[in-house]
Formats: C-alpha cells, structure tokens, sequence
C-alpha cells in the first residue's frame, strides 16, 4: 500500500480505449498529476508519471513536488510485484490518448475610454472547491498569461439572485486567497480598471 501524505487524495480509473489505467492525486488546493499504465508493443507494461499544466506555470512545480515521489513509490511497488524487467533498451510508449476538452467560458473587460482591454474574467461553474479553482487555474494559463491583464476566476454563485456571492481567485498578475464576495463588492474592481486605464495618459497632456 502506499501511503499518502495528509490530505491528499488518489483515485484510479481506466484510460480511453481501454489500454491500461491511470492514477491521480489531488490536494485540497491543487490537482497534481497522474502515473499511467498502459500497454506497450515492446513490454507489458509502461510506466509513467505525467504531471499536469504548462511548464511555465509556477504551480506546475509545485505539482511536480507533491505528486512525482508518489508516481516513483507506485513504479517501486509495481517492480516489486511484477519484478525487473530483463531487457534494457529503452520503450518508447503509445502516445497519450486525447481525452474531450471542455469550453471554458471567459469574458475581456473594457476600458471605457478607449476600449482596450484592461481585465479578464473566467466563469467556472464546476469551481466547488480549491482544488477545482486549481483546475481552472492551470487549463487557463497559457490564454491569461500571454493576455497579461488582472485575471479573476468565478465559482458558481451561492444563490439564485442576482446579489448572492461568489468564490472569486485572482490568478494574474499575482496570485490571491480565495474570497467570497457579491457583485457589490467586486464590480467596482473591474469599474477601476476600466475607468483608470486612459487617465495617466490624459494627465500627461495637461
């Protein structure tokens, strides 16, 4: 058995195909990676420990941290059980499946002078938990950092009026705690961005 450190999770699940089975952990605040096994022409058996999200990203690291001594713990153990392999050369294996993707939905803030864009929002309606908003997080990254505006990522709201709160991360330009805020409290956010965007420039022409 492998034992895991304190919360965290692991969960397995067959992979696409039907070629072997994949294994993944997940922290309260981020989902870290996944070992797969899968099938190879050259060997029973491969092993492989993905870690998910851009390499650009710092949290990829940090995935990457948590998640690649259990992936190490999980080949052991299966080494143990099945034994080392006798032939040496190296196994390239299958390429990975590619599993359905999902739109995400984002919206670009305006400025209300010129119109440039001056923020990014990200609805997340499946964003239940931290580990969740982490999901988003990482999916979303290569699009908010090559846009470089503030970036938000919305949960589902609370209730169904209009004034109920919401979970709400900042991702970019630097990362901030979770809050929960209703539209009260966060729209004048996006009002400062859009209203101070073109006000250095006029203030330069005085």
């Amino acid at each position: 058995m492998i034992s895991l450190p304190p919360d965290i999770t692991f969960e397995k699940r067959p992979l696409p195909g039907g070629n072997g089975l994949t294994s993944s952990a997940t922290a309260p605040w981020v989902r870290s990676g996944a070992s797969c096994c899968r099938a190879c022409p050259e060997a029973a058996t491969h092993i492989s420990c993905e870690v998910a999200g851009d390499p650009a990203d710092p949290r990829t690291a940090e995935r990457r941290v948590i998640f690649e001594p259990l992936g190490l713990e999980i080949a052991r153990q299966m080494e143990q059980i099945v034994g080392s392999p006798t032939d040496k050369r190296p196994i390239v294996p299958p390429a990975p499946p590619v599993e359905p993707g999902e739109v995400v939905e984002s919206k670009l803030m305006q400025c209300s002078t010129c119109n440039a864009f001056v923020a990014m929002l990200v609805f997340a309606p499946g964003a239940t938990d931290t580990g969740r908003f982490e999901d988003y997080a990482r999916r979303m990254y290569p699009e908010y950092s090559r846009r470089d505006l503030p970036t938000w990522i919305i949960g589902p709201a609370s209730g169904p009026g209009p004034e109920d709160s919401a979970d709400i991360l900042q991702v970019w330009p630097t990362r901030k705690p979770l809050q929960r805020l209703t539209p009260a409290q966060f729209n004048p956010r996006l009002d400062r961005l859009a209203g101070s965007h073109c006000r250095p420039r006029k203030n330069n022409r005085r």
